[in-house]
């Protein structure tokens, strides 16, 4: 692929660049303030291993554990935040590498919480390889977007024919709790599927405070927004068992029938963690012909 491209694809929107020259408390860059994560998955017989691991704080990640009953080989990776939350001037950089054959699931063990940002901002970028027959179930925990918070997160996925993809993330807009919906300043969020070399897909999502007077329009009168995609040929001919009985959503099919892009709204939290959990469910059924644990998350 054509770096620039991919350089153009991932830049921050232009809303951000006022932000970029603010001068924060603890400066960008300093200790504690880059995240970096590089992790390698490497299959030897039956089961995968964390063959490569470098974590920087805050990002942090708990050994590798082996419980599953019907997928014992499968590593689950669990992100710790020992910082509780991601504050003005964060830069969360994260690197997966699943060579051929390989399998895990990631996830962690608290939401997301992005913390009030008078100056600056914070970011994620996510870069994740896909080798051959590999297959990878990513699914974060919940982002919440404190009042006057400011986020950009891009996640890119190299893939190709053979590999196997669940991503599922779920949007909060505010502690609904603390009367606080959509009182961010601004949310961004870019997904990007590259298939050898070519760009597949592009979901791309940004909100700012100033769209809460269209928001009953952009949520439809719902709280939580979920997005999963689902990379596979085998995602088209499931598409039927995903029932959308206690949210409301739908599903769409990525280009060339390689897999399928599912969208849910709900007022319940809850509800739409156990819609997404479902989703898992009819993923690794499809895929491996295997049950999903109860998911342990300590």
């Amino acid at each position: 692929m054509n770096k620039d491209l991919l350089d153009v694809l991932t830049a921050m929107p232009s809303f951000f660049a006022g932000y970029e020259e603010e001068k924060t408390r603890l400066p960008v860059g300093s200790a504690g303030k880059n995240a970096i994560s590089q992790l390698t998955f490497e299959r030897f017989g039956e089961k995968t291993h964390l063959v490569d691991v470098f974590n920087q704080q805050p990002a942090k990640i708990m050994r590798e554990l082996y419980y599953d009953p019907y997928r014992p080989g499968l590593p689950y990776i669990l992100y710790v935040n020992p910082t509780g939350g991601i504050v003005q001037g964060d830069r969360y950089v994260y690197e997966y590498h699943l060579k051929d054959d390989a399998e895990a699931f990631i996830t962690d063990t608290m939401a997301t919480k992005l913390y009030k940002m008078d100056l600056n901002y914070a970011s994620r970028r996510t870069d994740i390889y896909l080798g051959d027959n590999s297959r990878l179930e990513y699914m974060p925990k919940e982002t919440i977007a404190f009042a006057n918070t400011r986020w950009y997160q891009c996640t890119v996925f190299h893939v190709n024919e053979t590999s196997k993809l669940l991503y599922s993330d779920i949007f909060c807009p505010g502690r609904i709790a603390r009367d606080e919906f959509w009182d961010f300043d601004i949310f961004s969020s870019k997904l990007i599927i590259e298939k050898n070399g070519k760009i597949m897909l592009i979901d791309n999502a940004l909100y700012r405070k100033e769209d809460k007077q269209a928001v009953d329009v952009i949520m439809g009168g719902y709280k939580f927004l979920l997005n999963t995609y689902w990379y596979s040929k085998n995602a088209a001919k499931a598409k039927n068992l995903i029932e959308f009985k206690s949210v409301y959503g739908g599903s769409t099919e990525m280009p060339y029938q390689d897999g399928i892009v599912i969208k849910a709204l709900s007022n319940s939290l809850d509800e739409l963690k156990s819609f997404q959990l479902g989703l898992w469910g009819i993923f690794r059924k499809a895929e491996t012909g295997t049950e999903v644990p109860e998911l342990r998350i300590y």
